[in-house]
C-alpha cells in the first residue's frame, strides 16, 4: 500500500477517544470468583486472559460484546439461551484458527444476532493479538486507502462524500474476506510495529472522523 497514512497517529486518536466513544457499553466479564467487571481497555487484556483460561463466555459476556458492536441487535443476542452460549462459544474457541469464526455464524450453531462483524469483535475480544473486528467502518477505510494508493480516478470530492455513498453496501459479512481483510491488516501491521488490532482501530478512527485530520 503505497498510500501515505498515518496509521499510529490514528490508533493514538481511537485510544484516547475509546472511553468517550463506549460510554458504559464496555464488554463486562465474570472472573474466577463470579465477580462481574468491565473491561476499558480497548486491547482487553484482562478480560482476554479470563476467558481464554475459562474456555468459554456466559451469556452476560457475549450480549455486552455484542451490545458494544452493534446494540441494535441487543433483543436478538438476549433470545439465546445460556447453555447455547456456553455450548457455542466453547466449541468455538476450542477449534482452529479459522474454524472459530465459522462456528460462530453457521447455521447448526450460529447464535441469534451474530454475522461476521459480530463474531469478529467476540474473537478479537478473546484473542486480541489474533484477530481484529472488521464492519463498515473499517472496511470502507480500507477501500478508500486502496483505491487511493492505486491512483483510482474518483467522483468524490472527498472522503465524507465517498463514505456517505458507501453506506448502503454489505460487500464485508462474508468469512472468505474477513480472513482476507484480517490478512492485509497484520501485512500493514508488521512494517508498522502493530497488531491488526490496532491496524483496524486507526481505520475505524479514521473513518469516523471521515478522513479529517484533527491533530
Amino acid at each position: 500500500m503505497g498510500v501515505r497514512f498515518d496509521f499510529h497517529f490514528w490508533m493514538k486518536e481511537y485510544e484516547e477517544d475509546y472511553h468517550r466513544d463506549a460510554g458504559s457499553k464496555y464488554p463486562i466479564f465474570v472472573d474466577e470468583k463470579g465477580v462481574e467487571h468491565e473491561e476499558t481497555s480497548p486491547y482487553f487484556e484482562t478480560m482476554s486472559a479470563v476467558l481464554q483460561k475459562r474456555g468459554y463466555l456466559l451469556k452476560k459476556e457475549f450480549v455486552s460484546i455484542g451490545k458494544w458492536k452493534a446494540e441494535r441487535q441487543k433483543g436478538r443476542y438476549e433470545n439465546n439461551t445460556d447453555e447455547k452460549v456456553e455450548r457455542t462459544t466453547e466449541k468455538a474457541l476450542r477449534a482452529s484458527y479459522k474454524d472459530k469464526i465459522k462456528i460462530l455464524t453457521r447455521t447448526r450453531d450460529k447464535l441469534k444476532g451474530v454475522r461476521i462483524p459480530v463474531a469478529s469483535a467476540v474473537l478479537t475480544v478473546v484473542y486480541p493479538k489474533k484477530y481484529c473486528i472488521i464492519d463498515y467502518r473499517t472496511w470502507r477505510a480500507l477501500l478508500w486507502l486502496w483505491k487511493v494508493a492505486a491512483k483510482e480516478s474518483f467522483t468524490f470530492s472527498s472522503y465524507r462524500e465517498y463514505s456517505d455513498f458507501l453506506d448502503s453496501y454489505d460487500r464485508y459479512s462474508t468469512i472468505s474476506t474477513y480472513f482476507k481483510f484480517l490478512g492485509t491488516l497484520k501485512d500493514i501491521g508488521k512494517k508498522r510495529n502493530m497488531t491488526a488490532r490496532q491496524v483496524e482501530m486507526a481505520l475505524w478512527k479514521f473513518d469516523q472522523m471521515k478522513g479529517e485530520n484533527i491533530g
